[in-house]
């Protein structure tokens, strides 16, 4: 596809690496000329310098030959002139970047139409679904949900009493087994890998599980008996995401408050969240963490704008008290050190908007992506077409590839795990978990085979 991304910021740059490492043709329109220059060093990727709202850059690139025109700078206003501006001349679809989410509501879908947009990204909203389901999982690390909600991916570190530790996964693999999930990863001393039947589980694996939501809660009591609930929730920041949060808590949690610096912020936010206790100060402030309660706090969350202010804030929760950590970060290199920090949950929204946008590339095939073990694995939901090679034979006869395995299937309103007789059908939609350098060969297994 000619594919052309209007802001090299960090989802253009994280999106535009993907999609050349897909051998998608790549443009990219930047009004900063030093990082135009830099992103022109760094990626095998045509780079323009200027203003993606001008009709004669959008010439430059040959935007009335455009497969697909992703508009995400950092200003909403841009990126809904580039997309109205890139149909004009000619360009087959266009998605942009768009974070008010006042303006969002306002509008509806059907109100972006009418800007020519085909696809709505908003990366804080996004951040804040992902931080509630993480909530909402005790001891998880990482989630992902498929089938509208029907399938869940959840990413732990096993704890050293957990019944699960220093078994074989075939043990609990058992058509008896009451709570039935899949183990689909593991990720040991950096090394990441899918696992056999006879793998055994050892304590401090990162291991990723697919199951249908209907044994979360059970199967997460069973893995850590210790896991509960939480019902006293801090949330530092009343941002997009931290205000969203707020209100999706605070239906379910009987103690959800939210700390905001800024008088009028708070002011403003507290008429809006009738359920939310919402608290103006600073996390960095101890006597305000004193007021808030953090020593029985079960989970405190930093998701102000400020990436510095969120990691410190979560580790100062902790010292005080809280007993899970979750932060919002937009910097990569934050991944890298929150174990050492002892966070339990980073939350990136850039990388999740990147992930939206690929699975809106990538067609129709391919409904939903997580990207998992720093990047390097994805979990990906497939919906099977017509005459497709997975529908041919059983799964274990289906010549799958290496470092990949189909988890789960959603068929008929039901969830279930794949196993080897399990026959994939036309509309199904089916969940698989690979390295990232078998995507493309995974994808043939579902598309419709030339001929039919």
């Amino acid at each position: 596809m000619r594919i052309i991304i209007i802001g090299a910021g960090r989802i253009g740059l994280n999106l535009a690496k993907s999609l050349v490492k897909e051998n998608h043709e790549v443009y990219i329109i930047e009004a900063n000329e030093d990082i135009a220059r830099k992103v022109d060093e760094k990626l095998d990727a045509k780079v323009v310098f200027g203003s993606g709202a001008d009709p004669d850059t959008l010439r430059k690139v040959q935007v009335q030959s455009a497969d697909l025109v992703i508009a995400v700078t950092h200003s909403d206003e841009t990126n809904m002139i580039v997309c109205s501006l890139a149909d004009f001349f000619g360009a087959k679809r266009q998605v942009a970047r768009v974070r008010n989410t006042a303006l969002s509501r306002e509008l509806g879908a059907s109100g972006f139409e009418h800007f020519n947009i085909d696809e709505i990204i908003n990366p804080e909203e996004v951040a804040a679904h992902a931080i509630v389901k993480a909530i909402c999982s005790p001891g998880t690390r990482e989630v992902g949900d498929f089938a509208e909600g029907s399938i869940l991916l959840r990413g732990f570190d096993l704890p050293a009493k957990s019944p699960l530790a220093g078994s074989k996964i075939s043990d609990f693999n058992d058509d008896d087994f009451p709570w039935p999930f899949l183990v689909v990863a593991i990720s040991r001393e950096k090394e990441a890998f899918i696992p056999t039947g006879e793998t055994v589980l050892n304590p401090k694996d990162r291991i990723y599980v697919l199951l249908p939501r209907e044994s979360l809660g059970e199967f997460l009591s069973f893995v850590d008996p210790t896991a509960k609930k939480p019902e006293k929730v801090i949330i530092y920041g009343a941002t997009d995401t931290g205000v969203h949060v707020a209100q999706e808590l605070s239906k379910t949690i009987r103690d959800v408050i939210l700390l905001e610096e800024d008088p009028k912020r708070a002011e403003n936010v507290a008429e809006k969240l009738e359920f939310t206790r919402v608290i103006n100060g600073s996390a960095s402030d101890k006597d305000i963490l004193t007021e808030c309660g953090i020593e029985a706090a079960d989970v405190f969350v930093g998701a102000t704008d400020n990436d510095n202010s969120n990691l410190i804030s979560a580790v100062l929760a902790k010292k005080r008290g809280a007993k899970t950590t979750v932060i919002m970060t937009q910097h990569p290199d934050y991944m890298s050190i929150v174990d050492a920090l002892d966070i339990n949950v980073i939350v990136n929204p850039h990388l999740l908007a990147v992930e939206q946008i690929l699975s809106y590339v990538r067609g129709k095939t391919i409904s939903s992506i997580t990207k998992l073990l720093d990047c390097k694995a994805e979990a990906l939901e497939f919906i099977v077409e017509k005459n497709s090679p997975i529908t041919k034979v059983p799964v274990k006869d289906a010549a799958f590839p290496k470092n990949s395995i189909i988890g789960a299937v959603f068929r008929d309103s039901k969830a279930f795990l794949a196993k080897g007789d399990t026959q994939i059908q036309e509309g199904d939609k089916v969940v698989v978990f690979c390295k990232e350098t078998e995507v493309k060969k995974v994808q043939s297994f579902f598309i419709q085979k030339k001929g039919f």
